[in-house]
């Protein structure tokens, strides 16, 4: 058998599979570190196996999974791979043409849909985090996003333990987010967070919960020379745009009064000094965030572009998922140094066909 494409409806509290859908459009999808990934598909009615006498339940939004998989065996399966598994946002029936669209999107949206407590909680209701690394950090905010029961479930595995230096403590009262506190984190520890779909034994999918300072999910190794090479269309830029000399961190507060911290001390290029806003940080936090910030930015990036990659034969998709590291080997070019060179996957988008396209850095 060849493998190919197959898109599923699955549960969102707990990954099972529901139907297999019948796809014969394009089906536009992106995966991305940055949780804005979505993807959509247009069945026809009149193609499908299942019975249509209920669809508002098949395609129930925020209580389904779109899930895209790759594989020989149809999908809904251990032995395929789940590209992106996205919750369902709407759908829109056309009566005329008998096709309904299915939109869906990262499942990170719910952490921009649950306060640190639910509805009617205490006020002084507080998350508190000592101590803990990135990982840990999330670790804690993550199960405090499913821990209430069991309408607050979700598919999700928390990411490791770990000590360091994140503390941080958020009170009901002042109507804290999860997400806020994930950005929170992301900021003054420069760590990525990204839920990574996988398949289950029965067929399911599940999430790892990915956090790295970059996210590391596996290496492909690539000669750009080769007859058989799946990457096209390559492109290698120098970007000295963001790049600066120093940043002052400004904090929380007004005037002259608002909070600050300052990061410097490498100097190779005339001074591109600059301000980078956290406005409600002080503090350690406050150097923390700007401390990161700097580090990003204290030098030239640069920056290849990957217009396309083929899967087939011995490349699958997953080869090039979000998070991915390719290592691309390059000698005799005449502008690209020889040698090996790491770019990472941030997103990969595509639509129904074998061709993809990675957006790396």
């Amino acid at each position: 058998m060849v493998a190919d494409w197959s898109f599923w409806v699955h549960d969102m509290a707990t990954g099972n599979r529901i139907e297999r859908l019948s796809v014969t459009s394009e089906a536009p999808f992106s995966a991305s570190l940055s949780g804005d990934g979505q993807s959509s598909v247009t069945v026809a009615l009149s193609e499908q196996t299942w019975g249509t006498g209920d669809i508002r339940w098949l395609f129930n939004p925020n209580a389904r999974m779109l899930v895209r998989w790759w594989g020989e065996n149809g999908g809904a399966h251990a032995g395929d791979v789940v590209m992106c598994a996205h919750k369902i946002d709407s759908f829109d029936y056309d009566r005329d043409k008998g096709t309904v669209t299915v939109a869906a999107i990262d499942v990170l949206d719910f952490s921009d849909w649950r306060l640190i407590d639910g509805v009617g909680a205490s006020k002084y209701s507080t998350l508190s985090i000592t101590n803990k690394s990135a990982s840990g950090a999330v670790r804690a905010t993550v199960a405090r996003m499913m821990q209430w029961n069991a309408q607050w479930q979700l598919p999700i595995d928390l990411p490791a333990d770990g000590a360091g230096g994140f503390s941080g403590e958020w009170v009901f009262w002042k109507g804290t987010l999860v997400s806020d506190v994930l950005k929170e984190i992301r900021d003054r520890t420069g760590c990525e967070i990204y839920f990574s779909p996988y398949p289950t034994e029965s067929g399911g999918v599940r999430f790892r919960t990915l956090v790295g300072a970059p996210i590391d999910a596996g290496r492909t190794h690539f000669h750009l020379e080769a007859e058989q090479s799946p990457l096209g269309g390559v492109h290698y830029r120098v970007d000295g745009a963001n790049q600066v000399t120093g940043v002052e961190g400004i904090g929380h507060g007004t005037g002259e009064d608002q909070h600050r911290a300052s990061a410097g001390g490498t100097v190779s290029i005339p001074i591109r000094d600059t301000r980078k806003s956290f406005p409600d940080l002080v503090g350690n936090e406050l150097q923390q965030a700007t401390d990161t910030y700097y580090a990003a930015n204290v030098g030239a990036v640069t920056q290849w572009d990957v217009g396309s990659y083929t899967a087939g034969d011995g490349w699958g998709p997953e080869l090039v998922t979000p998070g991915r590291t390719l290592e691309i080997e390059v000698y005799g070019d005449p502008v690209i140094p020889d040698g090996e060179h790491l770019v990472r996957v941030v997103k990969v988008s595509g639509g129904s066909g074998r061709v993809v396209q990675p957006e790396v850095q």
